[in-house]
């Protein structure tokens, strides 16, 4: 039986091999530290080029796709953040975590009409 992963938003993964789960903080934490500081300073470009690569690496995990977005919409790419933002809307259900990919969404297309 194959493991199932599944990412935290702060990017804890969870590994799942049948009744046995683990909680794991490697790469992906480290990463979404990086990440936050980055977006504090508004290093924008930076935000995006850590986030492609990490979507790369990771693609089940959303936070990287909803930071890449922000960072996206704060470049004035609106073309390049809405794929994103979409994703995350898609994939993140309810999770109040992620809330802010349906916010940015609206703003953004409000701004296209």
């Amino acid at each position: 039986m194959h493991p199932v992963i599944t990412y935290d938003f702060n990017g804890v993964k969870h590994i799942r091999q049948g009744s046995n789960v683990r909680a794991v903080t490697g790469d992906e934490f480290a990463i979404f530290e990086t990440l936050k500081d980055l977006e504090r300073q508004g290093k924008w470009v930076e935000v995006r080029d850590l986030c492609e690569v990490q979507i790369q690496k990771t693609p089940e995990w959303l936070t990287p796709y909803l930071c890449a977005g922000v960072a996206y919409a704060n470049l004035g790419q609106e073309r390049q953040a809405i794929p994103h933002l979409e994703h995350v809307e898609k994939l993140a259900g309810d999770n109040p975590d992620y809330s802010a990919a349906s916010r940015i969404l609206s703003e953004l297309r409000r701004d296209q009409e």
